[in-house]
């Protein structure tokens, strides 16, 4: 019997919101997840800050998607700034561990988005879209705008993912 594509999403929203969670609790290997895969350099950055908005914005929606954050270059922690601004903004991390972007996280992959990472592009070698999402504010300079930059990026995505996943709405007329 396969789990239903959505089951990930409530066991989600029925914990509460944690990325450590997000990124441990599904198997990677699942065919039946759907996973957007946020990579940026350090992997504690723009990638967890987008991992953060997503899976609240996924959530909120009761959308059957979730979201993991890596690092082409993995830093071993999250900067302070990038702690506190994501808590100040109602999404503390708990638990979270960087991690190296490898070809397996593309097992149960929808997408890469990268941040200013080109070479992502080679790992994904054409089994799922990527999309580069560069040149965006810098985080350390100055989180807020930074964060807003992202988040709306995340709303569009979300967006675009959400009318994908909506019914047909031809109804029959008798």
């Amino acid at each position: 019997m396969r789990a239903s594509p959505g089951i990930f999403a409530l066991l989600l929203l029925a914990g509460g919101f944690s990325s450590a969670d997000a990124q441990a609790r599904t198997p990677r290997a699942s065919r039946d997840s759907q996973t957007v895969v946020f990579v940026c350099e350090h992997g504690t950055v723009k990638s967890v800050i987008a991992l953060a908005y997503f899976q609240q914005l996924a959530q909120a929606r009761q959308l059957p998607f979730r979201a993991i954050s890596r690092g082409t270059s993995p830093d071993p922690v999250v900067p302070d700034v990038v702690q506190d601004g994501l808590r100040a903004d109602g999404l503390p991390l708990s638990g979270f561990a960087p991690q190296l972007f490898t070809a397996s996280d593309l097992a149960s992959a929808i997408m890469v988005v990268s941040f200013d990472q080109p070479t992502v592009t080679r790992t994904v070698a054409n089994r799922v879209p990527v999309r580069a999402w560069d040149g965006l504010p810098a985080v350390m300079e100055n989180y807020g705008r930074a964060r807003s930059a992202i988040r709306a990026r995340v709303e569009a995505l979300i967006d675009s993912l959400g009318s994908a996943q909506a019914p047909s709405r031809n109804p029959r007329r008798p």
